[in-house]
């Protein structure tokens, strides 16, 4: 079967989503977009016809919301910047907070959390901050909240947590059943897990922290700039805002870090 899409059939599921479930893709890059749908429609092995059907299913449309999106690919990405977080972002922000929040929103898969987990455990941090976790998909949510981690994700975060520096064997914090692999769950407190869509509806007031690590460049130019205003309003003042390095934001923040896209909100 052909999975080989023109921009017309793309734009017949998206204009779909959005009139008949109100999910809006039609903002989103429409080169990974179209990709990521033809992935999708290879591995159920059906065409636009069928996806069509099955998407007036709300069941469904949750599923295909989570598989769409482009998961993390590893936990501790990008080392460099998780120790800045660790030595400089979060510890001055403890500095001045007896309490602070840190928010991931969009999350497509565990990875990013899973760091900051990791991370807060380690230096005695985890009763000192509320972490927020939101996706656009409960099936997501779920594996998420069962630290379900891809076998092959494994040997490349180890090596990002060597060289972030950890203070205990990466495997410590592993549970592996058969070919399942999964972070250990009593690295959740305080955190709390919810859905959302793109409008970013549920109230989280100052919040300190936000890692929306390399989410923008799947946007196109307006959907960032709507986002842009959306995250600033969420943060407190002086918060901060972490994109991936190819990722910046202008007018409303101002850079920390250019080499590791950390950004503060003015005013």
């Amino acid at each position: 079967m052909n999975h080989d899409l023109g921009i017309r059939e793309v734009r017949s599921i998206t204009n779909f989503l959005k009139e008949k479930q109100g999910v809006d893709y039609s903002e989103f890059a429409l080169t990974s977009f179209k990709r990521r749908l033809e992935g999708f429609l290879a591995l159920k092995k059906c065409g636009i016809d069928v996806l069509l059907k099955n998407l007036e299913s709300k069941d469904f449309i949750d599923h295909f919301v989570g598989r769409i999106a482009v998961p993390e690919t590893e936990l501790f990405r990008d080392p460099t910047f998780w120790v800045l977080m660790k030595n400089n972002y979060i510890a001055n922000l403890l500095k001045e907070n007896q309490k602070i929040k840190i928010w991931a929103p969009l999350c497509a898969s565990g990875e990013e959390y899973y760091s900051l987990a990791i991370l807060l455990k380690e230096n005695g941090w985890s009763e000192k901050v509320d972490v927020f976790v939101s996706s656009m998909s409960n099936e997501t949510l779920e594996n998420i909240r069962n630290g379900r981690i891809e076998n092959e994700k494994l040997e490349i975060s180890a090596k990002n947590y060597s060289r972030f520096q950890g203070t205990a064997q990466f495997t410590n914090y592993l549970k592996t059943s058969g070919n399942i692999s999964s972070i250990d769950k009593s690295l959740f407190n305080n955190t709390k897990f919810f859905k959302e869509s793109i409008a970013f509806e549920y109230e989280i007031p100052h919040v300190n922290l936000i890692l929306f690590r390399n989410k923008f460049i799947y946007f196109n130019s307006s959907l960032q700039y709507r986002i842009t205003d959306l995250l600033y309003n969420k943060l407190s003042v002086k918060g901060l805002l972490a994109l991936g390095i190819l990722e910046e934001v202008e007018g409303k923040f101002f850079p920390l870090n250019k080499n590791e896209s950390v950004f503060q909100r003015r005013g």
